[in-house]
């Protein structure tokens, strides 16, 4: 039989427990990128082209028929401390430029490898590119000009981690139970945070849109909620009573 002083104990420390289980607290933050670059189509006659340092990334095919890519990156592990549970997760991003206003699907795709930013800065509407910089990412490299994509155009997961319809010049936001995986696998493992490649409609020509970047004044924005796991505290150890 339970002795009354054993059921007391029982029912504090169920107490207890459910006291330090709920005191896990809340968070929000917003980050910027501290990575972003467009990859443009490899021509022979144009070399390898980037824009490390620019105002605008690029997706989709333009008017000559030559594909743009996206690629950012966000340092999650020093933002959020290590251990927390991400439940939200969200990327707003203003799309600046577009040939026609039609909506056209745009996706975030998960990077499998490192890549880089090196000082190239494209001319005018920077839609063309400039000569790449070295460590610069371009179609056919992850750094400029010595290690390469295993494919060109990008290394990235088939999977969809968030898309969203894209029309007229405006703010676009992402957000999805799969991006808050991939934010929570960056946290738990900063070596593998090397962020997301955005893919816009490559089907045909003229789909191009043009986004803002870091530099920008309006630079894409990863908005996180979390949760820090509480730590569990030592217990006290008892003190022999003395004898009587």
């Amino acid at each position: 039989m339970t002795s009354p002083k054993t059921l007391l104990a029982v029912t504090l420390a169920a107490a207890l427990g459910g006291l330090v289980a709920s005191s896990a607290s809340a968070a929000m933050i917003s980050i910027f990128p501290n990575k972003d670059n467009t990859l443009y189509e490899y021509n022979p006659s144009e070399g390898d082209l980037s824009n490390a340092l620019g105002n605008h990334f690029f997706t989709g095919t333009t008017v000559f028929g030559e594909i743009r890519r996206g690629v950012l990156a966000f340092d999650i592990a020093g933002n959020i401390p290590t251990g927390s549970t991400i439940t939200a997760a969200s990327l707003s991003m203003n799309m600046s430029r577009t040939i026609d206003g039609t909506a056209r699907t745009t996706e975030l795709h998960k990077l499998l490898v490192d890549w880089g930013e090196g000082t190239s800065h494209a001319p005018g509407e920077e839609g063309s590119g400039a000569p790449a910089t070295p460590n610069d990412a371009t179609w056919r490299h992850r750094f400029f000009d010595t290690i390469f994509w295993t494919t060109q155009g990008g290394d990235f997961s088939p999977t969809v981690s968030a898309s969203q319809s894209v029309s007229l010049v405006g703010h676009y936001v992402w957000s999805s139970a799969q991006m808050i995986a991939d934010v929570q696998s960056w946290l738990d493992n900063p070596a593998s945070n090397v962020g997301w490649l955005v893919l816009g409609d490559e089907s045909t020509s003229a789909t191009a849109k043009r986004f803002d970047t870091r530099e920008s004044a309006s630079p894409p924005v990863l908005t996180i909620e979390y949760r820090v796991r509480p730590t569990s505290r030592p217990r006290p150890t008892p003190r022999p009573r003395p004898s009587s």
